[in-house]
């Protein structure tokens, strides 16, 4: 069987987008262009997350895609 591992999520709202990306060991990193510029910055591990449908949102924007990888 497949195992897949989420990997990222892609925010919109307010006609901008950012997203969160999800490294193999679980550390989150946050990208907004705007205010970020080229670089990402860290967030809490994903295992830490208690309340995954937390993940739904980030700020004002919600989810509109999620990106998952094979866990090989």
């Amino acid at each position: 069987m497949v195992s897949l591992k989420l990997r990222g999520i892609i925010y919109a709202g307010q006609s901008h987008f950012t997203c969160r990306f999800i490294e193999r060991g679980g550390k989150m990193w946050f990208h907004d262009g705007i205010t970020t510029g080229r670089r990402c910055l860290p967030e809490i591990n994903i295992n830490r997350v208690e309340d995954k449908l937390s993940l739904h949102r980030c700020g004002e924007k919600r989810a509109v895609a999620v990106i998952y990888a094979r866990d090989d």
